[in-house]
C-alpha cells in the first residue's frame, strides 16, 4: 500500500506541476502581447519581456487553485481510464485513502510554491524598480538589501524599506550646499504621508554652520515634499504581489491613521485562503473521477474540469473585488469560495456512491 500512495501522490503532484505551468504560460503569452501592444516608441521589447517574466511567480501562485482541480482529473482520470482505481479498489484502496493521498501532493506544492513566492516578492519589487528607473532616467539606485537611494536636487535620502507609497521606514537625509558640503544630516524612524504632506516620526537632524553642529529632535516632523513622485509610483505594488510582512506592516499603518485598508485586508487573507481554495479545488476533482464510466471518458472529464476552474477563478476574483467596493468582511470574502467549493465537493459525491 506505501508503494502505491506514492505512486499516487507522485502523478497527481506532476499533473498539478503540469498543468499550472501551462495555465501559466498560456496566461503570461497573453500578458506580454498585451504589454507589447501598448509599447510607446522608446519603450525596450526586452524591459516588457523581463517585466512579464517577473510577474510568473505570482501568476504560478494565482492558478494554483485551478492547476489543482485540473491537475487531478488529469492525473486521476488516467487511472480511472486504465482500470487502475478499480484494481485499486478490490484490492482494499479505499476512496478516502486516495483523497488523502491527493491532499498531500497539493498541500507539498503549496508549501513549497508559498515559500517562494514570499521570498522572491521583494526581490521582483526591487528588480521592478531598477528597470523602471533606467527607462525613466531617474535617479534612483538601489543598495545590497531592501533600501533605496533617491536624489532630489540637492539632498540624498536613504530609504531603509519602502512598505508602501505612503509609509517609509528608516530614512536618512543628507543635504549639500552648492559647493558639495554637507549642511545637515537627518534622521527618522519612519516617513508617513497624510493628505500630500510628510510627516517623519522620531526626527533627528545636526545642521553644520559656521564650525557649530546645531541638532534638532521632534516627535513629528512635518515636510512638505520628500520625494520624486517618480519614486514613489515606481515602489507601488499590487496588493496581492506584496509579501504578507509588507501587508501586516501597512494594514497596521492603514488603521493607526484611521484609513481605508479594506483593499489590503482582502488581498491579506485572500493568501492565506489560496491553500484551501486549492484543496477545496482538489477535493472537487475526485467524484469527477470516480463517475461512472458510462457518464463520460477521460476527455470529458477534463473538460468539465477546465470549465468548473474557470467559473471558480472568475467567482474569487468577482467575490474579491466586490468586497472592497461593498465593504464586506475580508475573511470572509476570502474563505467564501472555500465553503462554496467543499459544499458542491460533497453534494457530488453523493451522486457517485
Amino acid at each position: 500500500m506505501k508503494a502505491l500512495d506514492i505512486y499516487l501522490a507522485r502523478s497527481v503532484l506532476i499533473g498539478v506541476i503540469v498543468a499550472l505551468l501551462i495555465i501559466c504560460a498560456i496566461d503570461w503569452l497573453g500578458d506580454l502581447f498585451y504589454q507589447v501592444g501598448r509599447m510607446d516608441s522608446g519603450d525596450k521589447f526586452s524591459d516588457v519581456l523581463i517585466l512579464t517574466i517577473l510577474d510568473i511567480p505570482h501568476k504560478l501562485f494565482e492558478f494554483l487553485p485551478s492547476s489543482m482541480l485540473i491537475g487531478t482529473l488529469f492525473s486521476l482520470g488516467q487511472f480511472a481510464a486504465s482500470s487502475e482505481l478499480v484494481a485499486a479498489g478490490a484490492s482494499g484502496y479505499s476512496r478516502f485513502r486516495v483523497g488523502v493521498m491527493s491532499c498531500i501532493a497539493g498541500l507539498l506544492i503549496t508549501i513549497v510554491l508559498s515559500v517562494v513566492v514570499e521570498a522572491y516578492a521583494p526581490i521582483s519589487d526591487k528588480i521592478s524598480l531598477a528597470m523602471k528607473q533606467q527607462s525613466e532616467q531617474e535617479d534612483i539606485l538601489l543598495a545590497s538589501d531592501e533600501s533605496y537611494w533617491v536624489r532630489d536636487q540637492h539632498r540624498f535620502i536613504r530609504v531603509g524599506r519602502a512598505v508602501s507609497q505612503d509609509l517609509l521606514n528608516d530614512l536618512a537625509i543628507y543635504s549639500f550646499n552648492q559647493s558639495g558640503e554637507v549642511e545637515s544630516i537627518s534622521e527618522s524612524k519612519s516617513a508617513i504621508r497624510k493628505q500630500g504632506a510628510w510627516q517623519l516620526n522620531d526626527y533627528r537632524s545636526s545642521q553644520f554652520v559656521s564650525n557649530k553642529v546645531i541638532a534638532e529632535t521632534a516627535e513629528v516632523y512635518p515636510v512638505q515634499k520628500l520625494f520624486l513622485s517618480s519614486f514613489l509610483q515606481s515602489v507601488a505594488s499590487d496588493p496581492f504581489k506584496m509579501s504578507m510582512q509588507r501587508l501586516y506592516e501597512y494594514i497596521y499603518y492603514l488603521e493607526d491613521n484611521h484609513l481605508d485598508a479594506s483593499e489590503y485586508e482582502v488581498a491579506l487573507f485572500k493568501r492565506m485562503a489560496v491553500p484551501f481554495v486549492g484543496l477545496a479545488m482538489l477535493l472537487l476533482a475526485l467524484p469527477l473521477v470516480f463517475r461512472p464510466r458510462q457518464m463520460g471518458g477521460a476527455g470529458q472529464r477534463l473538460l468539465i474540469g477546465i470549465v468548473i476552474a474557470l467559473i471558480a477563478h472568475l467567482i474569487v476574483e468577482v467575490i474579491a473585488n466586490g468586497a472592497v467596493v461593498y465593504h464586506f468582511p475580508p475573511v470572509l470574502v476570502a474563505f467564501l469560495p472555500v465553503i462554496i467549493i467543499l459544499t458542491c465537493s460533497i453534494m457530488a459525491f453523493k451522486f457517485t456512491r
